[in-house]
This record gives C-alpha cells, sequence and structure tokens, in this order.
C-alpha cells in the first residue's frame, strides 16, 4: 500500500510511505532553488514516484495537511490587520486575494503559496501525473504534525508539544500520543501564537521573517535578557499554567510582515533595526536574549502542563515550526521532567507530509506502528556514473576512488591541513538541517576555521554559531545531558573541559547544536569521524550546510557549481576527490 503525503503552501513537500514504512522525503525548493518553496510540489512528487518506481494510479491514499474550509478565522485576522494600517491596504489586500488565489499548478514560486489550490488536489495530481483512483484525506494540520513526531518517534507513550505559526485554527496543542492514539489535552487558539510571537521580533530585529528566526536564536546569547519581565508582563501573557495569551497591542504578526509595527512596541523597545545588514547594538542583542528567554519560559511551562496533565509520561516529542528552536529543545531537556525528547528532522510543515502519510495509515486505516525514524536520509541519491557526467561536463579529469581508507584519508588530510570539504554523500536529508549528505565540513580544533568558512564559503553574519557532528558513542564525552540527537535539533552545554578542543563549534555561551551519528544510519560518514579521531583525537566535525545563500545543493551539478563559485578547498562527491588545483589549473 503506497499513501502519499503533501504539503502544499511555505514549505511545500512531499512524503510516500509503503506499507507503513516511509521510503522517500523531499521539499519543493531543492528542485525549484528557491528557498521556502510555496507551490504546488510536482517535482517532489514526482521524485516519491521514481524513487518507488510507480505511478500515481498506484496511490491507495494521499494526505493533505490542511483543511482548507476551515481559514475563516485567518482570513478575517489578515483583513482586520489591513484595515488597522491605511496606509498599506492595498499591499495587504493584494497579499491576501493572492493567498486565495490558485498558484498555477506547481508553476508558480510564491513563498506562501495558495490556500486555494488546496481545493484542487486531485485534479492537480491528475493534470500532471496521469489517473488517480485512490482517497484524499483532508487533515487536521496540528494532528499532521502530532504524527510527524510521535508516530515516527521511539516512544510508545509520550506528551507531545505541537507549536508554530498557526494551523487551520490553533496555535498549539498539547497531546498525549499512546500506540496509534493522539489524545489531544488543550489547544490555544489563533492568534495567540507563540510563533507569531517570535518571528515578528525576528522582523523588528531586521531579519527576514519566516526565514531568519534562527539568526535571533544565535544572537540572543549575546544579549541578557533585560526585557524579559516586560514581555512576560505585557507582551507574551501567562494567565494559567499551559496556556498564554499575545496583546496585540504589541504584537501584530501580519502588519509586521509589512515591515509595520505597533506604536506601543517603539516606545518601549525604540525604532526596529531597519534590515539584514544594519549594525547591531546592546539594544538588539539584550532584545534578543529577552525574546528568546520568554520563548523557552512559555515553552516550559505547556510542557510541564501536559506532563502533569496527561499521565506524567517522560518522554515528550515536539513538532511544529518552533520545533526548529533547538536551544528551548536543550532546555526542557535539562529542566523539565523528561528523560528522552524526540524532534523529527523536519518539524516545520515540509514534515507534515511523513506526519499526513502516517496519520493516514494508523488514525484512518488503523494499521500498528512498524516505523522508526531514524535518519533523515529519505532525499534523491546519485551514483558515480552520475557524478562522473556532471564532472565531464565541466571540463573536470577525474577517476573514482575505490578504496574509501583512501578517500577518507585524502579528505582527513585536507580536514587537518585547516581546508573546508565540500561533502556530498548518499541520499539527500529531509528537513533544513545538512546532516553529513550535503554539508561544508571542517576541523573544529581551531577558532580560526569559523572565519575561514565565513570569507571562503558561506558569507553569513559572524555571530552565528557552527554546529559539530559527533560519533554518538563519544556524544557524552563532549556535551552534557547527551542523548542521541540525529537532526541537530538538540542545543547542549559543551562540557567544561572540552571547550578549549573544540573551539569551532562552542557558542559564546558554552553550548553547541548537537548531532549524533550512528554507523548504520550513514556508514560512510560515520567512518570518516572515525578516521579523524585516530589521526587528532576528536570524534567529530563542524558541519554546516552546503549551500551559499540558496536552498542546500540536490544535484552533482549543483554541488559542482558551488564549489567552483566558492573558496572551498576539496569536493567530495561519492568515491570523488576533486582538489581546488584540479578545476584552477
Amino acid at each position: 500500500m503506497y499513501i502519499l503525503g503533501l504539503a502544499t503552501m511555505g514549505e511545500s513537500a512531499a512524503a510516500l510511505l509503503k506499507d507503513g514504512i516511509l521510503i522517500a522525503a523531499a521539499e519543493e525548493e531543492r528542485f525549484t532553488r528557491i528557498k521556502h518553496e510555496g507551490c504546488f510540489p510536482l517535482r517532489a512528487i514526482a521524485f516519491c514516484l521514481a524513487k518507488a518506481g510507480i505511478s500515481l494510479a498506484e496511490i491507495e491514499h494521499v494526505g493533505v495537511y490542511w483543511q482548507p474550509f476551515r481559514m475563516g478565522a485567518r482570513a478575517k485576522g489578515m483583513l482586520t490587520t489591513a484595515l488597522r494600517n491605511p496606509s498599506s491596504f492595498l499591499k495587504q489586500a493584494g497579499s491576501a486575494l493572492r493567498e486565495f488565489t490558485p498558484a498555477g499548478g506547481g508553476e508558480s514560486t510564491a513563498s506562501q503559496g495558495s490556500w486555494m489550490e488546496l481545493f484542487f488536489v486531485r485534479s492537480l495530481l491528475q493534470k500532471h501525473f496521469g489517473a488517480f483512483r485512490g482517497r484524499l484525506h483532508y487533515l487536521d494540520h496540528h494532528r499532521c504534525h502530532m504524527a510527524s513526531t510521535f508516530f515516527a518517534s521511539p516512544f510508545e507513550e509520550a506528551t507531545i508539544l505541537v507549536f508554530d505559526g498557526a494551523g487551520e485554527e490553533v496555535s498549539t496543542t498539547l497531546a498525549v500520543g499512546k500506540g496509534i492514539k493522539l489524545n489531544v489535552l488543550r489547544s490555544i487558539p489563533w492568534p495567540h501564537s507563540l510563533g507569531h510571537f517570535y518571528s515578528t521580533m525576528t522582523g523588528f530585529l531586521g531579519f527576514t521573517m519566516l526565514d531568519g528566526e534562527y539568526k535571533l536564536m544565535g544572537l540572543a546569547p549575546y544579549g541578557t535578557p533585560d526585557h524579559l519581565s516586560f514581555i512576560r508582563r505585557h507582551m507574551l501573557i501567562t494567565d494559567k499554567p499551559g496556556s498564554y495569551r499575545l496583546n496585540r497591542a504589541f504584537v501584530d504578526y501580519h502588519a509586521a510582515l509589512q515591515g509595520q509595527f505597533p506604536r506601543a512596541l517603539r516606545e518601549i523597545f525604540g525604532e526596529p533595526r531597519q534590515n539584514d545588514t544594519g549594525a547591531f547594538t546592546d539594544r538588539h542583542q539584550n532584545l534578543a536574549a529577552s525574546t528568546q528567554a520568554a520563548f523557552e519560559e512559555v515553552a516550559l511551562d505547556l510542557a510541564l502542563w501536559a506532563f502533569q496533565e496527561g499521565g506524567q509520561h517522560r518522554n515528550l516529542a515536539i513538532a511544529g515550526g518552533c520545533g526548529l528552536n533547538c536551544a528551548a529543545n536543550g532546555r526542557l531537556l535539562r529542566e523539565g521532567p523528561f528523560e528522552r525528547i524526540y524532534v523529527p528532522p523536519a518539524p516545520h510543515d515540509a514534515g507534515c507530509t511523513v506526519g499526513a502519510a502516517l496519520l493516514v495509515y494508523h488514525e484512518v486505516l488503523g494499521h500498528p506502528r512498524k516505523f522508526e525514524m531514524t535518519h533523515a536520509y529519505y532525499g534523491p541519491e546519485y551514483g558515480d556514473l552520475e557524478i562522473g557526467e556532471a564532472l565531464r561536463a565541466q571540463g573536470i579529469d577525474a577517476q573514482p576512488i575505490a578504496d574509501e581508507d583512501m578517500l577518507l584519508g585524502k579528505t582527513v588530510d585536507v580536514l587537518t591541513r585547516g581546508g573546508v570539504v565540500g561533502w556530498f554523500q548518499g541520499a539527500m536529508e529531509f528537513g533544513p538541517r545538512a546532516l553529513g549528505a550535503r554539508s561544508f565540513l571542517a576541523d573544529p580544533r581551531h577558532e580560526t576555521i569559523r572565519d575561514t568558512i565565513n570569507a571562503k564559503v558561506k558569507k553569513r553574519e559572524l555571530f552565528r554559531p557552527f554546529a559539530p557532528s559527533i560519533k554518538e558513542e563519544a556524544a557524552s564525552e563532549y556535551f552534557q545531558g547527551s542523548q542521541p540527537s540525529p537532526f541537530m535539533t538538540l542545543t547542549l552545554p559543551v562540557r567544561d573541559h572540552q571547550r578549549d578542543r573544540i573551539p569551532a563549534v562552542t557558542h559564546i555561551d558554552g553550548s553547541a547544536r548537537v548531532q549524533t551519528v550512528r554507523r548504520a544510519d550513514h556508514p560512510r560518514y560515520w567512518n570518516l569521524l572515525d578516521r579523524f579521531e585516530k589521526h587528532t583525537g576528536v570524534p567529530l566535525l563542524l558541519n554546516t550546510s552546503f549551500n551559499i545563500q540558496e536552498p542546500i545543493v540536490c544535484t552533482p551539478e549543483q554541488a559542482l557549481a558551488t564549489f567552483l563559485h566558492s573558496g572551498v578547498d576539496a569536493l567530495v562527491m561519492g568515491n570523488y576527490f576533486i582538489e581546488r588545483q584540479m578545476v584552477e589549473r
């Protein structure tokens, strides 16, 4: 039985289950090369079908991550915002109208996609992929998030926390999962949204909303939370345990999307930073710290309430876009009552494709659980034949190295000489993190390597931290409170005596966003870490995404183009090893 899961707005994606097991998943942005692509995911669907070697006619069920007929409250909110801000009324109204206009069945690249397309899923599928005789299921957005984390987790029972910008009507869901059952304890209605609070403050600090939230999180440790008390009393308010509300006199999400912020907010915190290139002051850093601290406090309160009311299950499953806040996830592990936390590799809307498919399989059809998502390598994969063709097309004469030990040895040699390596191996990751399939790698022992990467490759803000990938069995030697973290979704304290050994991946507050690597999940990447450890005594590498201000590379051609236009010292694709000198002759 094949079940296709779809997400069609904002972070469009597709995922495919075969008999309850995930076999393919990809975000549309990796194919269109437009970040946060929101068009109907034709290319991701085509990939999933090709990976399985089937046609659309063989799909028995399609699960869609949204119920479009429940959008009245959201539409009313956008109209209310437009009326509150007459100067931006036409722009806001035009944006709202575009939300309700078909985006062309995959031909549009509107970043937020089109709600109207949700009504035409069957016809769009048939138009582009032929006959579809299966059942179409429109599913509750937050139930898809719940399924994406709990049904893919190793837990038989768990507390569940879902928080994002908003679903059809709610922005936060507290629940309990048992077997194939999902029991909601409490939902918090939109517009009271922890995600929209965080995004609004992201925009106020001059970062791009719905994209730059991770920058706010990276900036926060540089400041002190001087405004925490004010935010918690007047902006993000908890009247009772397990709940919160936003004061819209300070937080107006849709106005913020247009670059407009309430007078009350500006009177307290000053004028917003104008753009993503403006200078930072202590004021900006302290506001970032205060925003992050408030977010963490509310997340901890929500999880504690759900734990107490839901039967005190010490496993916590997290999903929703807010689940990408790995600093908050780490605090939940350190200060909460939970022994284990599971956050899937795509807790944001793209991951709802997996959730929608699992929800159909378990909740609609009643089948028992048999799948655990231990890795994220469900995207396109390319062999030496395709890689060789891409190299020859660029006039690069190289031969594959059949001996893996030799290949890894040459890679480690570049790394230990202070070089940066482009690492393109196996199936592409699903989700926003590079996890050793499409990564830039470097030696974490030298603090200056961060400046080298920023100068040669990433050209990004200096305050943003770099993450470590570490052999799972060595993680507890370097990080406190370590549990398996295969998807880089937990920030953990670096042990005091190890901080000087790995300064390039230790953030200013002594933390690191950790990826643990199991040999069974990615043998070649684990073998590289092992080889690096034998050479240096350190079982981890600096890992950052293989991209330069665009989506992470998908194909050999994209990887090679990025390599050629960067200062990366070597590219390892499959069994091919290409050094900079080979392309500069």
